[in-house]
């Protein structure tokens, strides 16, 4: 009877609970900033799968030691959200496996569009150097998304680029399920007339752009002997993008911006309020006169809740331009700091968070006045800048001239701002320059303004668009694609996709040096410890025996 109840005991009864913990999924998430949680947006776009999604995630095989440690975090965050949904089919493919040549490899992959990382480590006194490609691909069997699982910000060391990368895993993930179950997209319209942004300048945030929206371009100027027409056509986009207009608005074409805002429309501007010519300045000459840029626009701007500054803000923090030095064979290209290229951050907001510093150039002072609207400053200068009033000539050898900081005095300087709310008409009280069907004075709306026109504009190439934000001369990356990508996705009301990227998960960083000067210490502590305690331990136990059976 004895040996009955041991063995149900000892073997069946732990068998059984074993096999009956199966059954259930047991999982607490006790970290301090609730990493492992999902944010309820993601819960319910799995929620709402209703067919199978293909995950092929290419972080695998032989890794380096901080992509060991992303690879689990990936691998925690798929378990978290099967438990939604039983639509994801994972698969984990190492690229190498079967790769006859690296080369090759790395060739084949990047006609994918997945470019590889290459991760420089010491490894016993020598340097190696190991090829990684941080991607997923999503796939429902019609269409696929490719997920860039890195995020990386300009200065970020290796270890700061992967904490920042796991923070956004989830987002990375619920960006694609969101791209891919998307039924109907919300419109967007850019404004083409008024000599603004030619398409290949803007071709790069508009290629990022048609994964979440339809893009359309609209004329001002096509029908200007049919403005209720235009007003009509005008009314079917949601949201508005003005870059970079260099010809001003008529009355006319002015009321039919204000209409279109007034009834709710939302719009998106990046203006110039100072024109200098940048083929004269970057030629022979080296110089140009910067001079106020009238759009016409001021009036409506200032009833809106702000104006534009004729002025130009200088800043201390500022990107480089590469000038040539010497001549002929004996010329070389140097990087210089050019305080007229404001490097910002961006401020703390559900648009700017965890968005690299953006590069902004010739850019001017906004001022907020009263309004019944709510005004959200989302860019500013740093708290040494200095503004220089228009007309003002700018000489190339500027940059030769030291930076003095005791001269720029001046504390933060904004340059883009949020504003949204209740709306006055600029033609409220005023003849209208044409009558329409239901005009109104007020309306709720928002709008998003940076004194800056070639915000949105990349660099071109041999006639071909590089990515937004990329310079190519100093071969630096700034954040201006991510950034204007959340003021659309804010404007278009797309919140979702702000909520779940600027969710904060806080990672513990190592210090690399206090571990290098401590490390054989810790060796020696962790291979005495366990000796000590198991000694300790042992010597208690020989104690207890012989006092209770020594006689």
């Amino acid at each position: 009877m004895r040996k009955r109840s041991n063995i149900l005991k000892n073997i069946l009864l732990p068998l059984a609970l074993v096999l009956a913990v199966q059954w259930f999924d047991l999982r607490f998430d006790l970290t301090q900033d609730q990493r492992y949680t999902l944010d309820p947006s993601t819960i319910s776009v799995l929620e709402a799968l209703d067919k199978p999604l293909k995950i092929d995630i290419f972080l695998s095989g032989k890794l380096p030691t901080d992509y060991l440690r992303f690879q689990r975090e990936i691998q925690a965050l798929i378990q978290s959200m099967e438990k939604y949904t039983d639509q994801l089919i994972v698969e984990y493919i190492d690229p190498f496996e079967g790769a006859p040549d690296t080369a090759e490899l790395v060739a084949e992959m990047n006609q994918y569009g997945l470019t590889p990382e290459y991760v420089i480590s010491e490894q016993n006194q020598a340097v190696e150097q190991t090829v990684v490609f941080p991607w997923a691909m999503v796939n429902d069997g019609n269409r696929t998304i490719s997920v860039p699982l890195i995020e990386k910000n300009l200065g970020d060391n290796q270890q700061t680029i992967i904490n920042r990368s796991i923070g956004q895993i989830e987002f990375k993930f619920f960006d694609a399920f969101f791209k891919i179950s998307q039924e109907q997209k919300k419109v967007l319209a850019v404004l083409t007339s008024h000599d603004t942004s030619e398409d290949v300048k803007i071709a790069d945030l508009m290629r990022s752009l048609q994964s979440y929206y339809q893009l359309a371009s609209f004329d001002l100027k096509a029908l200007e002997n049919d403005p209720i027409k235009t007003l009509e056509n005008l009314k079917r986009f949601e949201l508005l993008m003005v870059s970079n207009p260099r010809v001003s608005f008529s009355e006319q074409e002015k009321y039919l911006l204000d209409q279109h805002l007034i009834n709710g429309g939302k719009q998106l501007w990046m203006v110039n309020p100072v024109a200098i010519n940048r083929d004269s300045l970057f030629n022979i000459k080296g110089s140009a006169v910067a001079i106020g840029n009238d759009l016409n626009m001021g009036n409506a701007f200032f009833k809106y809740g702000f104006r534009l500054e004729k002025n130009i803000i200088k800043d201390l923090y500022c990107a480089p331009i590469v000038l040539a030095t010497g001549a002929q064979s004996q010329a070389q290209y140097l990087p210089i700091p050019w305080p007229y290229y404001p490097l910002v951050a961006p401020n703390d907001n559900v648009i700017g968070n965890g968005i690299s510093n953006l590069w902004f150039k010739f850019a001017s002072t906004i001022d907020t006045v009263r309004s019944s609207a709510t005004k959200t400053p989302l860019v500013s200068s740093s708290d040494f800048s200095k503004s220089v009033q228009t007309p003002i000539t700018i000489a190339l050898n500027e940059a030769s001239d030291k930076l003095v900081p005791s001269t720029f005095n001046q504390p933060h300087q904004t340059m883009g701002i949020l504003v949204k709310g209740s709306f006055s008409s600029a033609f409220e009280n005023r003849i209208k320059p044409v009558k329409i069907n239901q005009h109104r004075d007020k309306g709720k709306s928002q709008m998003i303004i940076f004194s800056d026109g070639t915000l949105a504009e990349n660099q071109v190439d041999k006639g071909s668009p590089l990515e937004l934000g990329y310079d190519k001369w100093t071969n630096n990356f700034y954040g201006n694609k991510r950034f204007l990508n959340n003021c659309i996705h804010y404007l278009m009301g797309n919140n979702a996709l702000l909520e779940v990227r600027s969710k904060a998960v806080n990672m513990v960083v190592l210090d690399r040096e206090l571990i290098a000067k401590k490390s054989n210490s810790w060796r020696i502590a962790l291979l005495l410890l366990p000796l000590l305690i198991l000694g300790l331990f042992g010597a208690i136990v020989t104690r207890w025996r012989k006092a209770k059976y020594g006689q």
